[in-house]
């Protein structure tokens, strides 16, 4: 049985000409509920954000039969460092990745776009890609990115400083405004409220959810949320990261809050790279 959810998680089909997959979560909490194919969408139920707006944020990308495709979100840490999810990197190889800076729309150039390499992946050296613990990785580019205007680092929080329950995050990322809605090629963004570990925990279970995990979403009513697409890619308070987005049931789903690696645990890691 474990083989089977293992080797399902790997395959993707098209309904409608729209990509759907089974939704990124633990192991073991497929093998006790089960799962249903999900729409491959993004930020969903966020609005187009103003140029700038979300300085920090880079379009992972890699070579394609058509050229450069995003497949991944992350963060400006510095004009070396770019902050983003392990699950992102795995199995991957620098060359592989290429980052983009300063773009909002991309499907155009115009001019304050930063193409750099990466000189080298460091994940966590606990991540673990069945459970998700530890999605955290650190992306040492082969250039220096060119700080100023659209292009500018965000912040680190205290090391294990917590975000009270109900505050309001937000999270960016290049996708749909509504689950299995058109992709849009402009950066998007959506305020969530943080949702305690207790209640996360009741949605997916004890020990899916790990303290160095931050859950945000409608619990209640759903209709907010990142997915797959925004992987990497930050949860902000004002200009401090406090998550990267991780995995969760679906996108948006009432009961089911988005779950993401809560940066604050990590900061040891991050200064050691």
């Amino acid at each position: 049985m474990k083989v089977f959810v293992a080797t399902l998680v790997c395959l993707a089909v098209a309904v409608s000409g729209e990509n759907y997959v089974l939704p990124r979560l633990p192991l073991s909490f497929m093998l006790r509920r089960g799962v249903n194919l999900v729409p491959e969408s993004k930020i969903v139920g966020g609005n187009p954000v103003n140029k700038g707006d979300v300085p920090w944020q880079v379009s992972l990308q890699r070579e394609g039969f058509f050229g450069r495709s995003h497949f991944c979100g992350g963060s400006i840490l510095d004009a070396d460092t770019v902050l983003t999810a392990a699950h992102c990197t795995d199995g991957q190889v620098p060359s592989g990745i290429t980052v983009v800076a300063g773009d909002h729309v991309l499907s155009t150039t115009d001019g304050d776009e930063q193409v750099v390499g990466v000189a080298s992946i460091n994940e966590h050296p606990d991540y673990n890609s069945r459970t998700f613990y530890n999605d955290i990785c650190i992306l040492k580019l082969s250039s220096s990115v060119s700080i100023g205007g659209n292009v500018q680092p965000v912040g680190l929080p205290s090391p294990n400083a917590e975000v009270d329950e109900g505050v309001m995050v937000t999270v960016a990322g290049w996708g749909t405004t509504s689950a299995g809605g058109s992709l849009s090629d402009t950066l998007l963004a959506v305020d969530v409220p943080v949702v305690s570990d207790a209640d996360c925990r009741g949605a997916y279970g004890e020990s899916d959810v790990a303290d160095s995990m931050i859950c945000a979403g409608d619990l209640e009513n759903g209709g907010i949320d990142s997915c797959q697409g925004d992987s990497g890619g930050p949860l902000y308070m004002g200009s401090t990261v406090v998550g990267v987005v991780s995995w969760g049931y679906g996108c948006a789903y009432a009961g089911y809050p988005g779950v993401y690696t809560q940066v604050s645990y990590f900061i040891d890691f991050i200064n050691s790279v």
